[in-house]
């Protein structure tokens, strides 16, 4: 029963970390993001940045894009998807470190063998949904490819996934 308390501190730990989310980097094979308030950069070699803010703007190199409604809903959903990623990812973060911190209590075999299970299971759900998240933001980035010119060059900083790579041990 006493550790019923840090398995609940745990799951308090995880919403905290996910409402009051620090920036955030992602780098993906050909390039990188990184969130900053509400504001995500696109980061790729050789062409310039570009930034998609939380309402579905989109910015190449200081020039505002000119986008249509379509493209403004997939921009919206991309920014999300990094959100979702970046919660997901400080989530986890958070569920370590009280898991850490449950350890110095010293428990004995049996509630430690309970801690580390229960820390191990809420560990794989999460990784589970962030690589879900993933799999999303593929395919918004894939669809945006296909009807943005100017987010081609963008394109790749996610790699494509299935969804059934999510589930594998």
């Amino acid at each position: 029963m006493k550790h019923q308390g840090t398995i609940l501190l745990l799951a308090l730990c995880t919403a905290l970390a996910a409402c009051d989310a620090p920036d955030f980097n992602y780098r993906g094979e050909n390039g990188r993001i990184s969130l900053d308030g509400n504001v995500l950069t696109l980061h790729v070699d050789d062409v310039p940045d570009a930034t998609v803010g939380s309402s579905g703007d989109f910015i190449v190199d200081g020039k505002v894009e000119s986008i249509s409604s379509a493209q403004h809903g997939l921009l919206v959903l991309y920014y999300q998807g990094v959100a979702d990623i970046r919660d997901q990812a400080n989530g986890l973060k958070a569920g370590v470190t009280a898991a850490k911190n449950a350890f110095v209590e010293k428990p004995g075999p049996d509630a430690k063998q309970k801690l580390k299970e229960a820390v191990e299971s809420q560990a794989h759900q999460m990784s589970v949904k962030m690589c879900q998240d993933e799999v999303n933001l593929a395919g918004v980035q894939a669809q945006l490819v296909a009807q943005l010119p100017a987010f081609k060059p963008y394109g790749n900083i996610f790699p494509a996934k299935h969804a059934d790579e999510c589930t594998k041990a």
